[in-house]
């Protein structure tokens, strides 16, 4: 599992959308600005998230980029996958082959474990728990992360605890862890965004 800096860029970018308001739109220059994101490298970020409608695009006087929905229906999981692609979440490598770490079952299902919370947490989190509480982009408490989570949280500590008695108490509390394609325009077009 490896995230690029082409998914850092658009997980700010919109975040940074959702906290201003998620229907105003922002051009290219200025976003590149506010977030410190090389302008040509951030066109081709939003022209990938465009193509998955996460993003909407206008050209033109007065146009820009915006969310292309609420972020409340967003994850971070879909944004991700916009801009690598569904190999961004293969199970974590150890340079060990599968059928080897299925011979020693305790580590084989800590590994499955693993793979599994982290792919939950990227699922199951959405944009709008990026935002302020008070901001517009805010839909839903983080609170409801929080709960989705323990039961992952839970699940690890029980397994700690079964390999070693004396530490059950604290497992239990211990927590769990680029060209981009071109998009197209709120009405259909290719989108070059130019800066």
């Amino acid at each position: 599992m490896h995230f690029s800096k082409a998914s850092t860029y658009g997980i700010r970018s919109v975040a940074f959308m959702a906290a201003r308001h998620e229907r105003e739109m922002i051009s290219i220059r200025e976003l590149s600005r506010e977030l410190d994101i090389p302008p040509a490298f951030l066109t081709k970020v939003m022209q990938r998230l465009a193509s998955r409608n996460i993003v909407q695009t206008m050209r033109g006087y007065g146009g820009g980029v915006t969310l292309g929905k609420p972020a409340s229906e967003i994850t971070l999981k879909e944004i991700i996958t916009a801009v690598e692609g569904e190999e961004a979440f293969q199970p974590i490598g150890l340079g060990i082959p599968k059928e080897q770490m299925e011979k020693t079952p305790v580590f084989f299902r800590k590994w499955t474990n693993l793979n599994d919370s982290i792919d939950l947490f990227f699922s199951h989190t959405k944009l709008s728990e990026l935002c302020p509480a008070d901001g517009p982009g805010h839909a839903e408490p983080a609170g409801s992360l929080a709960g989705s989570t323990g039961s992952t949280t839970k699940s690890a500590g029980s397994q700690s605890g079964s390999t070693r008695n004396t530490t059950e108490a604290a497992g239990s509390q211990s927590g769990s862890a680029d060209s981009p394609a071109g998009g197209k325009t709120a009405e259909g077009q290719d989108s070059s965004l130019r800066p």
